[in-house]
This record gives structure tokens, sequence and C-alpha cells, in this order.
């Protein structure tokens, strides 16, 4: 996946306790904390850090498709799903599911993008399926690779990642259009939409930074990525829509859209993703690879 994206670097819930007296007998400076819960409340930023707590997390359900654009045109289709588990400063595990779909493609290309299964805790990434599944050592089940950043897995994912509080800031300065966005997770939404550049999202977004794995040059960091935001009257986001296209010319020979809808469910949802048992983890200088596994996937897929 480095080298797909390769030419970008120069070449994504509380007890409450309020008895009835107590709130008779509320204290004078009850008000001034009442009225700075709702400032907070009505900050999408304060909303999302007040979920940033030990084993709580938020469902994930994502829709993407990469689009290939040159001489001969051809898509891939992805849904991930899962349970991203927040720390006390955001997401800090993650447990999804991938399943690639490449319409009119041959039963080689298909083969490539077997369904996947990916977790992702404390700085280490195991995938079990996928890509690697037919080169794993006998008994083995998992492919362990150090390092990893929660929730990665392929670069159809949400480019813009609102659990992120700096990127989720940064994205609403560019609020040009606010209308109401209909009803999701059982919430009426207001959708926020507008654009920012992949430049500044690689500086606040650790997410973005990952994707790309360096510095963007100064042609690939003005590109723009457009964004819709679907906010609940809990200012937490519902919803996530997200499009950009980067070029690849002198690579493969095309340019590459990318449009991903990732929504956001039961916000609280208790979660405590743990590793795989040790005796199924297997590394990657265990794998026994042939030639062609040794080349981008993606990459592969999209040659002219």
């Amino acid at each position: 996946m480095r080298r797909m994206i390769a030419t970008l670097t120069g070449a994504a819930a509380a007890a409450l306790i309020a008895p009835a007296l107590v709130a008779a007998a509320a204290p004078a400076n009850a008000q001034p904390a009442r009225a700075s819960a709702r400032a907070a409340q009505a900050d999408p930023v304060s909303a999302l850090k007040s979920q940033f707590k030990l084993h709580r997390g938020v469902r994930l359900a994502e829709n993407a498709k990469i689009i290939g654009e040159g001489k001969k045109q051809r898509a891939i289709f992805n849904r991930r799903g899962g349970v991203l588990e927040f720390g006390t400063s955001g997401v800090v595990a993650s447990d999804v599911t991938d399943e690639f779909t490449l319409p009119g493609a041959d039963k080689e290309l298909k083969g490539l993008f077997g369904p996947s299964r990916t977790i992702t805790v404390k700085g280490t990434t195991y995938t079990s399926g996928g890509f690697y599944a037919d080169s794993m050592p006998e008994g083995k089940k998992w492919l362990r690779v150090k390092g990893g950043t929660v929730a990665l897995g392929n670069p159809a994912q949400q480019i813009l990642n609102p659990l992120e509080p700096a990127t989720l800031k940064a994205a609403l300065a560019h609020t040009a259009a606010r209308r109401p966005g209909g009803t999701w997770d059982g919430a009426r939404t207001v959708v926020h939409s507008g654009t920012i550049t992949l430049g500044e999202l690689y500086k606040v977004s650790p997410t973005v930074r990952a994707l790309l794995g360096g510095k963007p040059s100064a042609a690939s960091a003005a590109l723009p990525v457009s964004w819709k935001l679907y906010l609940g009257p809990d200012q937490l986001v519902r919803r996530a829509v997200s499009s950009w296209t980067q070029s690849l010319r002198g690579l493969t020979s095309l340019d590459m859209t990318y449009l991903n809808d990732s929504r956001y469910s039961g916000w609280g949802t208790k979660s405590a993703i743990k590793a795989p048992p040790a005796s199924q983890v297997a590394d990657f200088d265990d794998l026994v690879l042939g030639e062609e596994q040794t080349e981008d996937p993606f990459v592969r897929v999209f040659k002219d």
C-alpha cells in the first residue's frame, strides 16, 4: 500500500447520580457549572473527547470505492465493519473485518483480496485472511506487524478521521454549508460540508500520516479533500463522507479517486479488544512468499 501512495510522499460513555433532594437543594454555583456543561455539549470536539473512556468505544460500518481512471477504468469496492475502542486520549484498539469486491476481474486478481479480519492493540496489528492467507505457516492464523496504526488496513478507508479531535476541529473550521442531514443511528443530524487540503490533514491527522508514509509533495499537499460530517444533537458524528483524487501517473498511468462513507453507531459501547493467542501468530519473516505476493496488490489491480 505504501508503494501505491509513494507519489504523494514526494517521489482513519458515565453513571448519572441525581437524587431529587440534591437537585432541589442545588448550590448557587451549580448554574455556572451547568452552563459550562451545555457549552461543552455544543462543541463537537468536546463531545468527542467526553467519549474517551477506558473500555468504551463506537461501532464502525464503512463502504468505500476506489476508482482507477486511465486507459481502462476499474473499481474496487470495500466494506469494513467492527469496533473501535477508546482509551483516555482517543482510539487505542480496533477489531475490523474487510471484504473486497472487484467486478469483472479475473479469478487471479479476485483471489488477492479474500475477506480479512484485523485486530490492532498495544501498537501491534494482527491480520487473519486477506492477501497473505495462503502464505501462513501451518497452524498459524494471524500475521503480526508491530507498530501498526489503529484501524488502518487499506487505502480505501476514511481519510478524514472524525475520531481524532484535531482532525475534527480542522475539518469543521472549513465548514462551507450546514443543512438537515436526516436520521442516522436513531438521531436527527445536521450535516456540515466543506473541503480541506491533503496537506492540512497531514499536519493534524495521525491517520493521514500513517496512510501516506511521508510528507506529501507540494502538489499533492494542495489536493482537495471534500467531506461531509453528520452530527447528532449530542454533537457526536454519526456519518462521515469523503472523496479525493490523486495522480499515480508514472507508477500506473492513471488517476485514483477514493470515495468513502463511514457510519458510527453505539457510542459508549463496551469493548475489551485483545490480541489473538500467541500460538496462532506468525511474523512476516515466517511467511512463504511467491514473487507475485511481494507486489502491492492495489497497484497490481490497477496496472494498465
